[in-house]
């Protein structure tokens, strides 16, 4: 896994990765645009907040694949707080839905050379 493939919506997310994602790396990543807006100046504040929207929109995207849902289902957010509501007990609370569908195998259960 690459540091592109972070911030690609390609793929599955199962929701321990999701919320590693969230504890480990959001954190730093807003500390980096708050620095960079202030100590560098706004574009490279922009830079790295975009770089940090990327991050964002493929880890909810991968983890609504996870979920046998489209990506586009991240538009909810636009409505004001049934959206996040709907989101955050969709990707952060639920399983994953079981076998491979058309995002791919699910995570941390690929097979192996034997099939099993």
């Amino acid at each position: 896994m690459t540091f592109a493939y972070e911030l690609l919506p390609i793929g599955r997310l199962d929701r321990l990765g999701f919320w590693w994602r969230h504890l480990l790396v959001l954190p730093p990543a807003l500390f980096v645009c708050i620095a960079a807006d202030q100590l560098l100046g706004r574009p490279l504040g922009l830079a790295a907040a975009f770089a940090t929207t990327l991050f964002l929109v493929s880890a909810w995207g991968r983890r609504l694949h996870d979920r046998g849902r489209s990506a586009a289902w991240l538009l909810a957010a636009a409505v004001p707080v049934l959206g996040a509501l709907f989101l955050t007990v969709e990707c952060g609370l639920l399983g994953a839905r079981d076998g491979a569908d058309r995002y791919g195998a699910p995570p941390g259960r690929a097979s192996d050379y034997v099939g099993v």
